[in-house]
């Protein structure tokens, strides 16, 4: 199904940038801190520069309400923190990612791979996440929300983890991975996970490397305790990649 810009909303980084010089801080801060618990977890320095790193993605992207969604100025800041926390090591988050089309809730998406016999078919595939390789990540939003009052997935950094993956070729090991010790744990990790099922990673992540990457960093945000138990060379790999411990997190009973 098309994505289709729903009336009455702007682009929020045109919004953002009318509005940058007029609104201090601390709101954009007060939303973050009261949104996205990961903050509470972070040093004082990190949480200015995930700060900053929200604002510029709120900045450069282009993000739409689709399907009749009202995207509002803090849905916008949420999302963009939620990538910008994945990239507090980087001086500029995610610079090839420039569109986020959010739905209210799974969309459906014109099928366009071929099947083992070189078919594409006309049957629509339903979605509650999808990266794309232009940069565009679309997502449904009551999943985001779910995600952040403690749902055990987390459809927006699964497919922010696929724009880092892609901008080192999309094989599971993300931009700036230390390339031995990134390889040896995640090889260690697939095959504990083919020869049996994980009670924390979803069996999504057998689809291939990319896909083991990504759910594994869903694991780290939503259930880091677990992952920590089950996979702890996992766990330890993806906190030093994304440079901040995950367990300890409380997530609010809603959001506020």
């Amino acid at each position: 199904m098309a994505a289709q810009r729903s009336n009455g909303v702007s682009s929020l980084a045109a919004w953002w940038a009318r509005r940058r010089s007029r609104i201090a801080d601390r709101p954009l801060q007060v939303w973050l801190d009261e949104s996205l618990p990961w903050r509470a977890l972070l040093t004082a320095a990190q949480r200015d520069r995930h700060l900053a790193h929200t604002q510029q993605l709120l900045q450069r992207l282009h993000l739409h309400g689709c399907d009749g969604l009202e995207l509002s100025p803090r849905m916008a800041a949420m999302l963009c923190g939620l990538a910008a926390l994945l990239c507090l090591r980087v001086r500029r988050p995610m610079p090839q990612l420039r569109a986020l089309l959010v739905y209210p809730a799974p969309f459906w998406v014109p099928q366009d791979f071929p099947d083992e016999a070189g078919l594409v078919s006309d049957e629509e595939v339903l979605h509650s996440g999808l990266s794309e390789d232009n940069g565009r990540v679309l997502l449904a939003w009551d999943e985001v929300e779910a995600a952040l009052t403690g749902a055990e997935h987390n459809v927006a950094v699964h497919e922010f983890a696929h724009q880092l993956d892609a901008m080192s070729g999309g094989e599971g090991a993300p931009v700036g991975a230390p390339t031995r010790s990134w390889s040896d744990t995640m090889q260690a990790a697939w095959a504990d996970f083919e020869q049996a099922a994980s009670p924390v990673l979803d069996d999504y992540a057998l689809e291939g490397p990319a896909e083991f990457f990504a759910v594994a960093v869903e694991a780290f945000f939503q259930r880091p305790e677990a992952l920590d138990a089950v996979h702890p060379a996992l766990y330890r790999l993806l906190a030093e990649y994304f440079g901040f411990e995950a367990k300890g997190l409380v997530f609010p009973p809603a959001l506020r």
